[in-house]
């Protein structure tokens, strides 16, 4: 059984060097990897590293393009008119990574919020997906896209709000993003929120070269960590491996319009 990491970013500097990443991820039992971008000095970065990895699988990477709120300072107004044009002549299969940050100063909030709209706009004008980084403004952020009506859902990545946060999101259409967050055994709240999941509400996803699980503390996260992340889901949830790579690539495929 094949998996997917939805959320790594291995465009990164630190797997420069690992020229044979995308066969050994294939080999290893991924199907796909979703990588999002963080600003629009990247975008061009991220697309050429998509097509060279895809040079032994067409279909192997997907890209999402978008200005990340924890990258504000770096974000210029004209950057959301060169993701426009993009979208419209090279389109990515969603549009992230995008969202809102709150644990940033107070004073970036109004214009995270403006960059974050602006890009639900995009999404709804090009009929694309989004991928959301959310902290501590979980309320806030759903009540934005209850507004202005965005209901083509996407993923919720790195999610560790409340049960009925999930909810929320859930009936937006959004599946939610598990990673390496849930394996650490302080993580109680988030335990209890992942065994009471619908099968059909959650995506597995690294952060590659972040947020690395309790197994690999100190390391660089990979997408090899997918299978160990899906093994403490499936104990969580009385399930097997099997069933959480098939519900996940399952759910990852259906929000992100390819099945």
């Amino acid at each position: 059984m094949g998996w997917i990491d939805s959320h790594c970013h291995l465009d990164f500097d630190e797997f420069s060097e690992e020229h044979d990443l995308t066969q050994r991820l294939i080999t290893a039992g991924c199907d796909h990897i979703l990588v999002p971008a963080i600003s629009a000095n990247k975008f061009k970065r991220l697309q050429e590293f998509k097509n060279r990895s895809n040079r032994l699988n067409e279909s192997f990477v997907y890209i999402a393009l978008g200005l990340h709120p924890y990258f504000l300072k770096q974000h210029e107004l004209e950057d959301l008119s060169l993701l426009e044009a993009l979208l419209k002549n090279e389109p990515p299969l969603a549009l992230g990574e995008i969202g809102l940050d709150f644990l940033l100063e107070s004073q970036s909030h109004e214009s995270q919020i403006h960059f974050f709209e602006s890009q639900v706009r995009l999404a709804q004008k090009y009929e694309l997906p989004i991928i959301v980084h959310c902290r501590k403004a979980h309320d806030q952020l759903c009540s934005i896209l209850k507004r202005l009506k965005f209901f083509r859902g996407g993923i919720i990545h790195a999610f560790s709000g409340s049960t009925q946060q999930a909810q929320n999101y859930i009936q937006l259409g959004f599946v939610l993003g598990l990673g390496g967050a849930l394996t650490y055994d302080r993580a109680k709240a988030m335990h209890k929120m992942i065994k009471l999941l619908p099968e059909n509400a959650y995506v597995l996803e690294t952060d590659s070269p972040d947020m690395a699980p309790s197994f690999a503390k100190g390391q660089v996260n990979t997408p090899f960590n997918i299978p160990q992340i899906a093994q403490h889901i499936s104990e969580l949830r009385g399930e097997t491996a099997a069933q959480i790579f098939k519900a996940s690539s399952q759910n990852f495929k259906r929000v992100m319009k390819l099945s």
